[in-house]
Parts: structure tokens; sequence; C-alpha cells
């Protein structure tokens, strides 16, 4: 009777614990959503269950820091390999091109700033790692105001624009939590 009761307690825990595991990611973004206004938390929990490993999946948030910031990362590099294929339209003006150029040496600034972030974080300077994350985060805003400097002219990167703004607001929430 011990025993079992031993076992049934044994199994209860194990299954609170994995499922604690599950509910990691939903409960972070429910967290990063809450506070900011920056993340939504449909885009927060698809980004991240699409993107995590199922053979090793992330227990602690700190894992889902690192996640987050390498799907950053992907995603800007994807923007710069997206650049140079828009750079290549014959149809887009020479502001529109010159933009695009700018938005590339930013983007690529950007994906070294991430780098940078995640070398903090590891480290624990989550203050180095928040502000790196926020400069990292002004990219895309920057990138988007490009354009705008011309009157007439729209931003051909303005979805991905959008998206790697969302994406970099996930890690800064995520990593804005160590801070407190």
């Amino acid at each position: 009777m011990r025993f079992t009761l031993s076992l049934v307690l044994l199994l209860l825990f194990l299954c609170q614990c994995s499922s604690n595991d599950s509910n990691l990611i939903p409960q972070s973004c429910k967290e990063a959503s809450n506070s900011s206004p920056n993340v939504s938390y449909d885009i927060c929990v698809s980004t991240l269950e699409a993107n995590i490993s199922k053979k090793n999946p992330p227990t602690k948030l700190k894992d889902l820091v690192g996640i987050s910031i390498q799907i950053t990362k992907t995603n800007g590099t994807n923007i710069i390999a997206n650049i140079l294929k828009l750079l290549n339209n014959q149809t887009f003006s020479q502001h529109t091109k010159a933009c695009l150029k700018d938005c590339s040496r930013i983007y690529k600034g950007s994906i070294s700033t991430l780098n940078d972030a995640i070398v903090a974080f590891k480290s624990k300077d989550f203050g180095t790692a928040n502000i790196k994350l926020s400069a990292a985060l002004d990219s895309s805003v920057t990138c988007e105001d490009q354009f705008k400097l011309n009157k007439g002219e729209v931003s051909p990167l303005t979805k991905e624009n959008k998206v790697y703004f969302q994406l970099n607001a996930i890690s800064l929430a995520f990593v804005h939590k160590f801070n407190h």
C-alpha cells in the first residue's frame, strides 16, 4: 500500500513537471504580452512552438531567450537575402535602391548586435543584453523610416520590418524578466 501511494505521488509529480514544461511557452508569452504592448501573444506562441526542438524542448525562460534571439537572427539573415534579391528589381527608383542598401547594412549590424546580446545574457549582464536587444529592435524602425524620407515612396520591406520588430520585442520582454 505504501509503495503504491509513493508510486502514485511520484507519477503525479512527474505529470505536473511535464505539464509545467509544456506550459512554459504559453505562460512566458502571456507574461511577455502583458508586460509589453509590442508583443503579440499569438505570434509569440506560434513562433516559438514552430521553432523548438521536440527532442530537447526548453525547460526554463533562459532557454526561450536563446531560442527567441536565434529566431530573430535567422529572420534578419533572411531579410538580408531578400534585400539582395530586391536590389535586382529594375523597377525600383534609385532612392528605393539606396534605402535597401542602407537596410542591408542596418540588418547586418543588427545581427552583430544580437550576437552581443547573447554574449551579455549568457554572462548574466542583463542590462547590456537589454540595451543590445533594444538597439536591434530599432533597426527595423530605422529601415522602415528610410523610405519615408522621399514622399510617395513605399517600403518593400514593411511586412519584414514588422515581423523583425515583433521578434525582437519578444526577446526583449523575456530578457526584461531577468532585470527584476
